[in-house]
């Protein structure tokens, strides 16, 4: 366990609400986005540690949900860890009386929780993103990861949710490696990390997988008062990119309900602004998300998820593989189980406590740390 480290927070907080310390709410003009849509009718699905449905910014965003591990036959609506919570508060939370604020805060948050002790695996992870699919999710949100290669369950769960219309978003991991599974299969949109300079996060995992870059460096959320008491938390890693991310997905679906996931996602990457060369790159993929851009293009439909391979040449008798990863290394066998990564992967990212004008205490992990991340493996 990492001893508990109170980190001293500027001055300048205590003048400020908590969704004043939200910079990547102005970073993106979060709230020009929010006067055309607020996600209203859009439920979301956060695969992670549970959600605190009592938290005072999440009343009345947070439905009834399922749980695996020792959350099995729960609701998933509440949640030792924070990371959970966290993610929701990124998405949903509805920053009343000066409290955290969302970035689609009229969206529904579908919690499905594993504890940290249970910890996820592929297969449960499948198995969370079919049950997403099958009860109302329009967008999954997955600010977890694996370093080992995905299973054959995981693609074709992919693969499901993508045939039920649902947008999937994924965190690359904070290893400063390879783009983590489920962000590696075709078709989920993955989300590598910028700082406040709007350069790229060192610790972000990237490759050629990465699909678009949002803001994870200092992300100011929600959090249990169980966790932390403040019930706030400022964090660093991708999963508060991909949490963004799931967020602006929410508001176009708002936005455009009828509009299928094939057109959201190429709408997301069609108006991502380029932070590097032009096109897409390993570093950044398409480019930093672009709220107001995704909302108000007027793109013409695709066919398909502009994040799939193309059809293979077809016959009458054999149909296009949908999600696949890009080629994998044979090499090491897939571990049964990995531990959760309480923020993205390749390892979980630093949660800081907010005490508002107070100093601030770490929160205390299970194996030792860097100063930013926690082990790799699955977030």
């Amino acid at each position: 366990m990492l001893p508990a480290l109170a980190v001293a927070l500027p001055l300048l907080l205590a003048a400020q609400t908590i969704e004043e310390q939200e910079w990547h709410l102005d970073a993106l003009d979060v709230h020009s986005a929010q006067a055309r849509a607020r996600g209203d009718g859009v439920i979301v699905a956060v695969i992670d540690s549970g959600v605190d449905a009592r938290h005072p910014d999440l009343a009345g965003r947070v439905l009834p949900g399922t749980g695996f591990g020792s959350s099995k036959g729960t609701d998933g609506t509440t949640d030792t860890d924070g990371h959970g919570t966290g993610m929701a508060g990124i998405i949903a939370a509805t920053g009343r009386n000066g409290g955290a604020l969302g970035i689609a805060p009229g969206a529904k948050i579908l919690p499905i929780a594993s504890s940290e002790q249970e910890q996820f695996t592929l297969d449960v992870v499948a198995e969370s993103i079919r049950w997403a699919a099958d009860h109302g999710a329009k967008v999954v949100n997955m600010s977890l990861g694996f370093s080992s290669s995905m299973t054959p369950s995981l693609v074709r769960a992919v693969n499901y949710a993508i045939e039920k219309d649902v947008v999937l978003v994924a965190a690359t991991g904070n290893e400063g490696e390879e783009v983590s599974a489920p962000a590696n299969i075709r078709g989920v949109v993955a989300v590598t990390g910028t700082n406040r300079e709007g350069k790229p996060w060192k610790s972000s995992n990237v490759g050629a997988d990465t699909v678009l870059a949002a803001p994870a460096e200092g992300i100011v959320t929600t959090a249990p008062v169980s966790v932390y008491a403040s019930g706030y938390a400022e964090m660093d890693g991708t999963s508060a990119a991909s949490a963004i991310v799931a967020g602006v997905a929410a508001l176009v679906r708002a936005k455009h309900p009828a509009m299928p996931a094939k057109d959201v996602v190429n709408a997301l990457v069609k108006t991502a602004k380029d932070l590097a060369e032009p096109g897409r790159d390993d570093t950044t993929g398409f480019g930093m998300v672009n709220p107001v851009g995704a909302l108000t293009a007027q793109l013409p439909p695709v066919e398909r998820n502009p994040l799939l391979p193309p059809p293979a040449p077809s016959t009458a008798q054999t149909a296009p593989t949908l999600a696949a990863s890009r080629p994998a290394q044979p090499a090491e066998p897939i571990e049964d189980r990995l531990p959760f990564v309480a923020a993205v992967a390749g390892g979980t990212a630093l949660m800081t406590g907010l005490l508002i004008a107070l100093p601030a205490i770490r929160s205390r992990r299970p194996e030792p740390v860097s100063a930013r991340d926690t082990p790799p493996t699955p977030w």
